[in-house]
């Protein structure tokens, strides 16, 4: 893997993680909040670098429903590094080479069923426009030409290589702004060559990203109570059908796992502080579960522990 590969320097910045429960919170810091879908063999990596105009971020990723707010107000570019990968972003289905750009605020849902290893260039207000995006506050994926993605995948990977071996090169002036501008020309030919999906998807996406934020939020204010899926339907305006094919669209999986998966994670963050006055069964009522046994055997299944060990090894006991 490209990241394994590097070695920190004064010019690249390399974190990685093995532990859900550390990496977490590292996560929250960036404005991104993950829900693992597996915790098998658990790696997360990110390496950083810094060009004069713009910052590249390339991460490992792991199976995960994520929601990330960007703020871009000059622009960000995001592509995978690999083609083996499959995504869904806000409800759009992406198995084949795509690269995404916008520009304002944003809030994007990720669905990754596998772990992928992806970039990210966010652009800073030193660079002048270069036509790459039509209207702000607006995801607009787009397909590339092939060579022009590999070129893209080429001049980021030497780049972060450069860095990694000498990282001189991107510390003095001149020779970072020839880097960059070399990233900027090959990802120039890349959008000038792209297609963008069809508009009637993206609108469908839209709406159905609105239902999911309308379950999160009451799903973050009702956490103790028994939520049905009717009675969330009907608060939502819409049919459970259409509620369960918004869920489905927009994060891969039936709208009653969803909801369960939220409340496991909801009670893990609870237990991993450890407080005193935290119980097992304080933490699974406080999320909707009231019966002790189906908690047990859920929160067993999804974590690989039991809850009374998590509580355990937060409190230093284990």
């Amino acid at each position: 893997m490209l990241i394994k590969n590097l070695s920190p320097s004064p010019a690249l910045s390399v974190v990685q993680f093995t532990d859900i429960d550390a990496f977490r919170p590292a996560e929250f810091v960036a404005d991104a909040r993950s829900v693992p879908l597996t915790l098998a063999n658990f790696h997360t990596a990110r390496a950083i670098v810094q060009l004069p105009h713009c910052q590249i971020i390339v991460l490992t990723s792991f199976p995960r429903i994520v929601d990330v707010s960007y703020r871009a107000a000059h622009g960000i570019v995001i592509f995978q590094l690999q083609d083996a990968y499959e995504v869904s972003v806000n409800g759009l289905s992406v198995d084949r080479p795509t690269f995404v750009g916008m520009r304002g605020n944003l809030d994007l849902q990720f669905v990754e069923p596998h772990g992928s290893l992806h970039a990210i260039i966010i652009l800073g207000a030193g660079l002048r426009d270069r036509e790459w995006f039509d209207t702000p506050d607006e995801l607009c994926p787009f397909t590339p030409h092939a060579d022009d993605l590999a070129m893209v995948r080429s001049v980021t990977t030497r780049i972060l290589q450069t860095a990694s071996a000498k990282p001189d090169l991107v510390q003095e002036p001149i020779s970072a702004l020839a880097i960059q501008e070399g990233l900027l020309l090959a990802i120039d030919e890349m959008f000038r060559r792209s297609r963008t999906p069809e508009l009637t998807n993206r609108i469908a996406s839209r709406g159905y990203c609105r239902l999911v934020r309308m379950i999160d939020e009451y799903v973050a204010f009702h956490a103790a109570s028994a939520i049905y899926s009717a009675d969330l339907a009907e608060r939502c305006g819409v049919s459970v059908r259409t509620l369960g094919t918004a869920v489905a669209t927009v994060r891969g999986m039936s709208l009653h796992r969803y909801l369960r998966l939220k409340q496991l994670w909801s009670a893990r963050a609870q237990l991993v502080k450890g407080s005193d006055a935290v119980t097992v069964t304080s933490c699974a009522r406080a999320n909707g579960f009231h019966h002790m046994g189906e908690f047990a055997r859920l929160y067993r299944a999804t974590f690989h522990e039991t809850a009374s060990h998590t509580l355990a090894r937060a409190r230093g006991s284990d």
